[in-house]
């Protein structure tokens, strides 16, 4: 997200006409909560407290005149005016009473509430009182006569004081009552006192409410001035605020044209400033302009100083070596650099040279040796990171190869096999081809530089392959984060040939020092050979009579087996028909094994079986390995059903791998067949024994004892029969035992 600058002109602007704007939605806002606040207040007066009045003083001549309806009833006994007056209190006081209780919840004065509370209870009362008066009532008195025209404050048709006027009404008819009738006295003995603390406490919450109703009017007008006043305030604090950014708007403007002069200035006196002028604004940018010129003539400076030193690798660039002057400079420092770098080359190339040929003298006499000391020797002189060597020599086939004699920084992993076959990889590709390889562009995991901080891939690799008199005796590869220059390249080249010759001369004397070793070596092994061989023959002799005498002991229980009965057949883990024995022809109807050799084991089973889930379950299981034992219904070449008892097992090669399915199983067809005709036979006689049982229920008593003879005997005859065909099914299961040599 980019950063604000509030320095910049652009920015005060927004500032200032944003503070403009800030402080006309607060004048707007003080504006709407002032008029919402006042319009809370007035409707409290118009939709509270003025309602609450009128309902407090309707309530108050309802129960007025409630009671002058009572002082009629007493002084005429017109039966009409209770029904009247139980209407004056529901239509006219309850329904105050009703509309006060919504009003007020929202009376914030507790102590008006309690008023109004105790009013209620008042009412409750004087119409109880009321009640009881015109219960207690008694008729028969004279007549009372009431006109308004005697009431002496009223002025032409118009009363003023209703309060007053309620007071003369009743001082008059109690006067008359208690002279004339015999319920005068009722109504001020009972019911006056009531009345007259009913009317204070209405006129207590008329007055509190009245007085409410000022309180907010006179808040209202409070609300108003303060308004005026902060309205007042807000205008002329805007005023100032605007007054005060044109100061600071003006004076910052000034100080950054005064900035922009004073560089200026520096420059046109031939001189670079030594501080960098900043603004904040808009004018920073003339100014970066300036301070980039200002740099590239300070470039040029340091760019004298440098040539001058003779350093012509300085990274000082002078208009980026654009222009007529940045270009010009750029070629004087390349040329004065070429003439430098190639002294430099030759110096390099004649004391690695020199330092090399000590090398190859100093260790002529082992491969290994040599080998480790050349190649760190080469990565270290040319500054590289990896190294390794390949030297030729005959791999266990008597093929000439390349092996792996002597690495630096390469992973374990990469060289796992030290041996590379001719053409195999970069490496066996050099070998062939005797041309060196250089890669910039490496496969990803071809290699990697290991140190104790981790792991890296390089950036180039070369390979030269180490000749002499046209013959390869090896590849030298290194790598390096870097990338070789021509004249590193030509160097690894040219004493590759010096390695090439010593690699010539230290396998010539290796070779004969090897064929001496391996003279005697071969001798001392024939020995040894000669003892082993004789030790395995007798080895070999012990395990051949111990084959014998197992394969004896196996004929033995395959003939013991056929002797018992029991039947015996392999399959194929397919379920293919390998073999079988004679046994298992004869049982099942066969003439010969070569009937059934090579046809599945579904022969064997019904169709509706074979094509079932279980069936497929069954053949899974025994491919996996498990044994199936158990009584399994077969059927014969002629359909016939058998029933078998036996075992599925497998046989495992030395690899552990199922080879075949071998079935051991004996007839119990015999056995089956006599217990289903048991289960018959019993059944058989258990519906008859049902049938006499049914028809000694339907016999009368004449038959009776004769049905009941006739079941005694049968019943004795069918224990009879059972017991004789247990013995059979029990002779039967022992032939099959003794057949099958089974104790």
């Amino acid at each position: 997200m980019k950063k604000i600058n509030f320095n910049s002109i652009k920015s005060r602007m927004i500032i200032g006409y944003g503070s403009m704007a800030l402080l006309i939605v607060i004048v707007v806002f003080i504006t709407l909560s002032q008029i919402a606040n006042i319009m809370v207040m007035g409707n409290d007066i118009l939709e509270n407290k003025q309602p609450s009045r009128m309902y407090v003083d309707a309530m108050k001549s309802g129960v007025r005149h409630s009671n002058v309806t009572l002082q009629n009833y007493l002084l005429s006994g017109d039966e009409k005016l209770k029904n009247e007056l139980d209407e004056i209190w529901e239509k006219e006081v309850q329904a105050t009473k009703d509309s006060i209780d919504s009003l007020k919840a929202y009376w914030g004065n507790p102590e008006n509430i309690i008023i109004y509370e105790k009013l209620n209870r008042l009412g409750d009362r004087i119409r109880n009182k009321q009640a009881e008066v015109m219960s207690n009532a008694q008729f028969g008195g004279g007549d009372i006569s009431l006109s308004l025209y005697d009431y002496t404050d009223m002025e032409g048709d118009t009363i003023y004081d209703t309060n007053d006027l309620q007071n003369w009404i009743d001082d008059e008819l109690n006067n008359q009552s208690s002279n004339n009738n015999p319920n005068g006295n009722l109504y001020a003995d009972n019911l006056k006192p009531l009345s007259d603390e009913f009317d204070e406490k209405a006129a207590l919450l008329y007055s509190n409410l009245e007085q409410e109703s000022l309180t907010i009017g006179d808040k209202i007008f409070a609300a108003r001035d303060r308004f005026v006043i902060i309205e007042s305030i807000i205008v002329i604090l805007s005023i100032v605020l605007c007054f005060i950014f044109y100061r600071f708007a003006r004076k910052q403007i000034k100080g950054s044209i005064d900035a922009l002069q004073s560089e200026v200035k520096i420059l046109s006196e031939g001189n670079i400033p030594e501080t960098k002028a900043k603004t904040n604004d808009e004018f920073d940018i003339i100014l970066e302009e300036i301070h980039t010129l200002s740099g590239n003539l300070a470039n040029v400076k340091n760019f004298a100083l440098e040539v001058g030193k003779g350093s012509f690798d300085s990274d000082i660039s002078v208009f980026n070596n654009q222009g007529d002057i940045g270009s010009s400079l750029a070629e004087m420092r390349d040329s004065l650099k070429n003439v430098s770098e190639e002294a430099r080359i030759r110096n390099w190339t004649n004391k690695g040279s020199a330092e090399f040929g000590d090398i190859l003298r100093k260790y002529n006499n082992n491969i290994s040796e040599l080998s480790d000391h050349v190649i760190t020797f080469m990565v270290n002189y040319l500054s590289a990171n990896q190294g390794s060597i390949f030297i030729v020599d005959e791999d266990a086939n008597g093929e000439e190869a390349l092996h792996l004699t002597a690495t630096y920084a390469y992973d374990r992993k990469k060289f796992l096999e030290k041996t590379i076959q001719a053409g195999q990889g970069l490496v066996g590709q050099v070998y062939l081809e005797k041309q060196s390889i250089y890669m910039k562009e490496l496969p990803e995991n071809y290699i990697t530089i290991t140190s104790g901080l981790g792991k890296a891939t390089p950036k180039s690799i070369f390979i030269v392959p180490l000749i002499a008199n046209d013959t390869v005796y090896g590849v030298i590869e290194i790598g390096t984060f870097t990338e070789f220059t021509e004249n590193e390249r030509k160097f690894i080249e040219d004493v590759g040939e010096n390695i090439a010759s010593s690699v010539q001369s230290v396998k010539i004397n290796e070779r004969t020092n090897k064929l001496l070793e391996d003279s005697q070596q071969m001798t001392e092994e024939m020995r040894a050979q000669e003892e082993e061989m004789r030790q395995n023959m007798e080895e070999l002799q012990a395990t051949q009579e111990e084959m014998e005498r197992s394969q004896k002991e196996n004929n033995e229980r395959l003939i013991a087996i056929e002797k018992s009965g029991m039947s015996y057949i392999e399959f194929t883990p397919n379920g293919e028909i390998i073999t079988a024995d004679d046994t298992f022809i004869d049982l099942f109807g066969y003439n010969s094994v070569d009937e059934i050799k090579g046809k599945h084991h579904r022969i064997f089973v019904s169709d509706e079986y074979a094509s079932s889930e279980d069936y497929q379950l069954f053949w899974e299981n025994l491919r996996a390995g498990k044994i199936q034992n158990g009584i399994f219904e077969r059927y014969s070449k002629n359909g016939q059903r058998i029933q078998i008892k036996g075992s599925y097992t497998v046989i495992r090669n030395q690899n552990g791998e199922i080879t075949k399915m071998v079935k051991f199983a004996f007839d119990i067809t015999e056995v089956y067949q006599k217990l289903e005709a048991l289960v018959k036979e019993k059944e058989a006689l258990i519906q008859q024994l049902e049938e006499i049982e049914g028809k000694i229920k339907s016999a009368g008593e004449g038959g009776l004892d004769e049905l009941k003879a006739y079941q005694k005997e049968l019943k004795k005859s069918l224990i009879e029969k059972l017991q004789k065909n247990e013995s059979e099914l029990k002779a039967s299961l022992e032939k099959q035992k003794r057949d099958l040599g089974i104790s």
